[in-house]
């Protein structure tokens, strides 16, 4: 029997799926269509396109977003259900919102209405000029520090691992800054097809009319702890909850610190909760003792006799 403590982290959208997730998932339950049903009762969420792309590529942003929520917490679910027992929840950029789920302080339907509003104000936000979000890996923060010092809106908004970074400003000096780092040796550099600056200065009027709409959400208390990825605190409130959420629109995120912060916590155990397996493979960069389990070893956790032990889970999902 496993004694380490146990995680639940949550991918944004615009990750690749591995293109078996609702097969994984429909072998144990049928959460994947009954939230599907729902989704598309609640929002304008197109199940045609969800059931068409199976890749994960899909061309709409916000129908991207409902659909790595969906299936995340159609794991959630799965895991509850499951001898699987999580201590913490923590969910990597739009991926809080599903964090929120598996932690039982918003329901599905309140986690979709987050999306859409969140997504509303930061396009209203960045309707009248054009920004990017690259990805550079192979180098190391001080260089790509240096690599943006000369443009005065690029940021560095998210830093995966220890070799990975995610920049965000206007589109032209993001594709410039792109090509300084291939020059300086980075290993890969990719640009985005996000539009939207998530987690940077320019998201400060998008987060404070995003903040007005959740005084009028009503929010629980998680029931277990979500590490913040901007500060790594433990988020244990509906207020501090509400101030994440805020702060997630806006505020550089960190990655790696949020994943040293749970493994210095005693987590041995992570379980990637939704489509493919981009977590695990970040993860590769970061150090500690741990173990990352991605959609396509949920087969194995759940049949085997390992048994992952934690708090116990109140629901199955609500």
């Amino acid at each position: 029997m496993r004694q380490e403590k146990v995680a639940a982290i949550f991918p944004a959208f615009g990750c690749k799926y591995l293109g078996n997730e609702r097969e994984i998932i429909g072998e144990f339950s049928d959460d994947w269509t009954n939230l599907s049903d729902r989704a598309a009762r609640h929002v304008r969420f197109d199940t045609g396109e969800l059931a068409a792309c199976r890749s994960g590529d899909f061309k709409d942003e916000l129908q991207s977003q409902y659909a790595v929520y969906l299936y995340s917490c159609a794991v959630s679910n799965l895991v509850k259900r499951s001898s699987i027992r999580t201590d913490y929840s923590a969910g990597y950029s739009m991926g809080l919102y599903a964090a929120l789920y598996h932690a039982e302080s918003v329901t599905f339907e309140q986690g979709l209405d987050l999306i859409h509003t969140a997504y509303q104000n930061i396009k209203k936000a960045t309707v009248k000029l054009k920004f990017g979000i690259g990805v550079i890996s192979g180098l190391v923060r001080s260089d790509v520090s240096a690599l943006i010092a000369g443009f005065a809106d690029l940021e560095i908004i998210n830093i995966n691992n220890k070799f990975s970074f995610l920049i965000a400003g206007f589109e032209e000096n993001v594709r410039k800054a792109l090509s300084g780092a291939r020059e300086q040796g980075a290993l890969n550099t990719r640009y985005l097809a996000f539009t939207m600056p998530y987690h940077s200065k320019f998201m400060d009027d998008a987060a404070s009319g995003f903040n007005k709409y959740l005084q009028s959400v009503k929010i629980h208390d998680p029931v277990c702890p979500v590490v913040s990825t901007i500060d790594q605190r433990l988020v244990t409130s509906s207020a501090e909850v509400i101030k994440d959420m805020t702060d997630n629109i806006h505020r550089n995120i960190n990655w790696l610190n949020t994943m040293t912060r749970l493994i210095g916590a005693g987590v041995g155990a992570f379980i990637e909760c939704g489509p493919g397996k981009s977590l695990y493979k970040m993860a590769k960069f970061i150090d500690g003792a741990f173990t990352v389990y991605p959609a396509d070893a949920l087969r194995e956790l759940i049949r085997s006799d390992r048994v992952l032990t934690g708090v116990p889970a109140t629901t199955s999902g609500i």
